[in-house]
């Protein structure tokens, strides 16, 4: 969810540009459903229009968080992936008006390149009172998601030769980092799909990782388990 994430300040929302990670714009057919999407149209066999058309709707909010609920789930292959969850949003508009729903969605996607793409999209949510989904975010006007558990083999302690860089892959999808003395150098969110790793740090920036043969490319950084 965190391309979909937006802040209160947090520039023009442009699909292409925020979200091109995820979807492959040079090739962007496939099958893409929301009973959300704005507009009159539902289904769509074209990533870039599908995504634009939400480029209103995020640009008319002052924030749009997520949470987490629950059956959240993957099943991998070497070049397809399925992956589902549950979630629940708040869009927060700039005319005051609050917008809460709950929702779950199946993606299908498809390494092109050696990066994940999603293919396929199936999206249902609906509208509910904002009370009732407060409990699924940490702490009331949070934005951080909850109730998340990895969902693949690489749990665990990465470690650089030197044992300098100690990367510690939670399962509840949190990262920290140590590097030499400070054992919290680094800490955030993180997500793995098939076998690549992407990073979202509490303190802002991103990041991503590859793994080949029990090995984490990470930062031009190479670790094994310890």
């Amino acid at each position: 969810m965190e391309g979909w994430e937006r802040a209160e300040g947090d520039p023009e929302f442009v699909f292409a540009t925020k979200m091109e990670r995820y979807y492959d714009l040079d090739d962007p057919m496939g099958v893409f459903y929301d009973n959300f999407a704005p507009g009159e149209t539902q289904l769509f066999d074209n990533g870039a229009i599908y995504g634009a058309k939400w480029e209103d709707l995020q640009n008319a909010a002052r924030s749009v968080r997520h949470a987490l609920t629950g059956g959240n789930d993957a099943i991998v292959d070497d070049d397809v992936a399925s992956t589902t969850l549950g979630f629940v949003g708040r869009i927060d508009r700039l005319d005051g008006q609050v917008i809460a729903f709950d929702g779950r969605s199946q993606l299908g996607w498809k390494c092109v390149g050696g990066i994940w793409k999603i293919r396929q999209e199936l999206n249902y949510a609906a509208v509910v009172d904002p009370a009732e989904i407060e409990r699924f975010y940490n702490e009331p006007g949070g934005n951080q998601m909850t109730d998340v558990v990895a969902n693949h083999p690489y749990v665990g302690l990465w470690v650089t030769a030197d044992c300098n860089i100690r990367h510690e892959l939670r399962a509840d999808g949190r990262y920290v980092e140590a590097r030499g003395h400070r054992e919290r150098a680094y800490e955030g969110r993180y997500e793995v799909i098939g076998n690549q790793i992407d990073y979202w740090d509490d303190t802002g920036f991103t990041a991503d990782g590859t793994f080949r043969d029990d090995v984490l490319y990470h930062a031009g950084m190479i670790l094994t388990r310890h």
